[in-house]
């Protein structure tokens, strides 16, 4: 019996992913629950196990093309057995998870309503002067586009020309510059267009206010140096001021529960729990693995979390347990030189609280000048579910507890 092998759901917010690395050949014996490829999703790389054991007999899934949760990646059946052609299979839908697809040769069942659309051809072979298969949904919006189906590339070698492989040539054809680019052309993908894409609907889909406030760190600052050698001795770990933040905003939100709110189609639902986001860049992008149970845990384990967490998002091995469910998300650019920037809000989360960088600066003081730590925070926030007022008495409070030495 052949067994499919398909993009697997790591999380409730994956919708595609590639394979990056098969890890088994076509023609290698497999067994079920050893690592076959590696994956890269939305958020995270991972290594997926075999669903069965027996012999990978092909492999549909080429590197590096983006495919939806669902769709066929690959067969394994027994040693002997006949395996379709990867022409056949590559079409294949996150619809159907059949365990036993038609045989060497055999026709493949047709789409749900294809037969009744006259104006549906089925796919067939392609002529002469003509690229690869295409499907009927995608000859049918070619027409629509006067493209000539013959000159449309698909995806990657292999797979039939889809809609939007026609859609997409179309719109090349039309936006085609008079002259190559002058510089140089960097991919558009990955985590880069990931980002990109989050960052988009995120500003698209929420009422997002930024409101901002410079204020005295010297109560921060003198924590850090008063806790920083002992800590690191004990714990191993090297204190930073993000670690003391996210213990001081968890504990903050906890008078503030509408910061860490999530807004759903049945309401506004309040977290019982603090589970923080902290930003750490990439080369290519931006990743927020999430501190679990921040409100409630000591300063040793945050900093070993946040630590850890940040080691496995640089090494790119986080699991998808690792960076979702979220409820409020810090963001420190202090150490790249930032003053103060406007973050956007990582969504379904309704807040999250940009950092900028400790300067010493003169403040007036009681009538006179002293010089003294300061920083700026910044604080974007989905005004659907909180008022302007409210979370500026957050940002106030919270600046005041920076500024106490206590």
């Amino acid at each position: 019996m052949i067994t499919e092998v398909r993009m697997p759901k790591l999380g409730m917010a994956m919708k595609k992913g590639a394979v990056t690395k098969w890890l088994k050949a076509e023609g290698d014996e497999v067994s079920e629950g050893a690592d076959l490829f590696e994956l890269a999703s939305e958020k995270i790389t991972a290594v997926v196990p075999a669903p069965a054991s027996g012999v990978l007999g092909r492999v549909v899934a080429d590197l590096g093309v983006e495919l939806p949760v669902g769709a066929l990646l690959a067969l394994i059946g027994e040693p002997g057995e006949a395996f379709p052609a990867k022409e056949e299979l590559a079409g294949a839908g996150a619809g159907s998870r059949s365990s036993s697809p038609p045989a060497a040769g055999a026709p493949a069942p047709a789409a749900a309503g294809a037969a009744a659309s006259p104006a549906a051809p089925a796919a067939a072979a392609p002529a002469a002067g003509e690229g690869a298969p295409a499907s009927p949904a995608a000859r049918r919006r070619a027409r629509e586009l006067g493209v000539d189906i013959g000159q449309v590339p698909p995806s990657a070698p292999g797979k039939r020309i889809m809609v939007e492989d026609v859609e997409a040539f179309a719109a090349a054809a039309q936006a085609a510059p008079a002259e190559a680019p002058a510089g140089q052309v960097l991919p558009f993908a990955g985590i880069r267009k990931v980002v990109a894409e989050r960052l988009t609907e995120s500003l698209q889909t929420m009422a997002q206010v930024t409101i901002a406030r410079e204020v005295e760190a010297g109560g921060l600052v003198a924590r850090r140096a008063a806790l920083a050698a002992g800590f690191e001795a004990a714990t191993g770990v090297r204190l930073t001021y993000t670690d003391l933040l996210v213990q001081l905003v968890a504990e903050l939100l906890a008078d503030h529960p509408l910061l860490n709110a999530t807004l759903t189609e049945q309401g506004i639902v309040l977290s019982q729990a603090v589970h923080m986001g902290v930003a750490v860049a990439l080369e290519d992008g931006l990743i927020v693995p999430v501190i679990r149970d921040a409100g409630t845990r000591s300063l040793a384990e945050l900093a070993r979390d946040r630590t850890d967490l940040a080691a496995k998002a640089q090494a790119g091995t986080l699991t998808m347990d690792e960076v979702e469910g979220g409820t409020f998300t810090i963001s420190n650019l202090g150490s790249f030189g930032a003053d103060a920037f406007t973050p956007i809000v990582n969504p379904p989360q309704c807040a999250i609280l940009g950092v900028g960088r400790i300067v010493d600066k003169p403040v007036a003081v009681a009538g006179a000048v002293e010089v003294r730590p300061t920083m700026w925070l910044s604080l974007t926030f989905d005004h659907r579910i909180v008022d302007g007022a409210p979370a500026a008495r957050f940002l106030q409070q919270l600046g005041d507890r920076l500024a106490s030495p206590g």
